[in-house]
C-alpha cells in the first residue's frame, strides 16, 4: 500500500494505510488534504483501515476534500456511516429533502416557490450543532450545484488559532465555558422563520469550554462560534461582549484559514471539534434567481463524542 503525502503532513501521518492508488494532497500550509483515487459510489467497499487513517487525517488536518464524486443521497449517508452513527436535531430533518430525513439541503434555490428559509444562514463563523449537549463531530458537505463565481466556503483552523495566542491568555481562558444557543442567530425581519418547539434540545442550548482538547490528536483547539456564542458562562452579556467579540474574530486571520471553491462533484468532510467554517456573500446575491448564481449543496452530519 502507497500513501503519497505532501510535506505539510507531520512525519507520524506519513503511514501507508490509505490503500493502493490512494493519494493525500495537501491544500495549504496548516488546513485541509485532498485524498485522491478513493471512489465514494461503492462507501462500503472502502478498507476499514482506509476509513480510520481517513478520520485520523481530518482530525489533524481539519478538513479533506474528495472531487469528482457524482453520489447520492443513499450513497452520500453510506460513505459517512463509515464514520460513526449520524446525528440527530431538528435542525437536520425540518430542512431535508423528501424521504431523507438526516440530509440537510442548503440552496439559494425557490422551492415550492418560496426562498429556503437557511440560504443563507451560514454567512456566520460557526461549528455545526454546537448548540447542542453534544455537538456535532464531523460535516460531510457535498456540492452539485455551484454559482458560476463565488458561492465559497472558508474554513477555520482552530488549532492553529489557539496556538498563536500568548500563553498568559491561554491560561485566562483554561476555566472558562462558553453558551452556545440557536437563539443568538441574528435573524432578519423579512424572513419566514419555522419556530421551535421550546422543548426541542436543539432549542435549550448549551455550555462548552472555550477551550478543547481534541480526543484523536490530543491537541488544543479554541472552540466559540460567531453564529451560536454572545456570553461566557458565569458572566453577563456586557462583561463578555469584549472577550467574545475578540475570540469571534481572531481566528478570521488569513494565515488561520483555507477558502474553497466549490466545483460540483466535490464533497468535503470536516472536523467541527477543530475547525470553524462560513459562506460569505461572494457571489451576485441581488440577481440570486439568475441559473449562473444557484447554488445546491447537501450536507451529512456526525453524531458527537463527548466528553471531550
Amino acid at each position: 500500500m502507497t500513501l503519497i503525502a505532501t510535506r505539510a503532513i507531520p512525519v507520524e501521518a506519513r503511514r501507508q494505510g490509505l490503500g493502493d492508488g490512494v493519494e493525500a494532497i495537501d491544500l495549504s500550509w496548516r488546513t485541509g488534504t485532498e485524498i485522491r483515487g478513493l471512489d465514494l459510489t461503492r462507501p462500503d467497499d472502502i478498507p476499514e483501515t482506509t476509513i480510520q487513517e481517513l478520520m485520523r487525517l481530518v482530525s489533524e488536518r481539519c478538513i479533506l476534500l474528495f472531487r469528482d464524486q457524482v453520489i447520492d443521497h443513499d450513497q452520500h449517508l453510506a460513505f459517512t456511516r463509515r464514520f460513526g452513527p449520524l446525528a440527530k436535531t431538528g435542525m437536520i430533518d425540518r430542512y431535508a429533502p423528501p424521504g431523507y430525513p438526516d440530509i440537510y439541503k442548503l440552496t439559494n434555490m425557490k422551492v415550492d416557490g418560496e426562498r429556503w428559509e437557511v440560504w443563507d444562514a451560514a454567512r456566520l463563523w460557526h461549528s455545526d450543532q454546537s448548540f447542542m449537549q453534544e455537538p456535532a463531530m464531523g460535516s460531510l458537505l457535498r456540492c452539485e450545484i455551484a454559482p458560476r463565481l463565488g458561492g465559497n466556503t472558508i474554513f477555520a483552523n482552530m488549532y492553529h488559532a489557539y496556538d498563536r495566542l500568548s500563553e498568559g491568555f491561554k491560561q485566562t481562558l483554561a476555566p472558562l465555558q462558553a453558551w452556545h444557543s440557536i437563539a443568538n442567530i441574528p435573524r432578519r425581519p423579512d424572513k419566514k422563520w419555522k419556530p421551535y418547539d421550546p422543548g426541542e434540545e436543539v432549542a435549550a442550548g448549551a455550555a462548552h469550554p472555550v477551550v478543547r482538547t481534541h480526543p484523536v490528536t490530543g491537541h488544543k483547539a479554541l472552540y466559540i462560534s460567531e453564529h451560536f456564542v454572545a456570553s461566557i458562562e458565569g458572566w453577563t452579556l456586557e462583561e463578555s461582549a469584549p472577550l467574545v467579540n475578540f475570540l469571534n474574530n481572531f481566528p478570521k486571520r488569513p494565515e488561520f484559514t483555507y477558502r474553497h471553491a466549490w466545483r460540483p462533484g466535490d464533497l468535503i468532510f470536516w472536523d467541527n471539534r477543530c475547525a470553524l467554517h462560513h459562506a460569505p456573500e461572494d457571489y451576485a446575491v441581488s440577481q440570486i434567481d439568475a441559473p449562473e448564481n444557484h447554488r445546491l449543496m447537501y450536507r451529512t452530519t456526525l453524531a458527537g463524542d463527548r466528553p471531550y
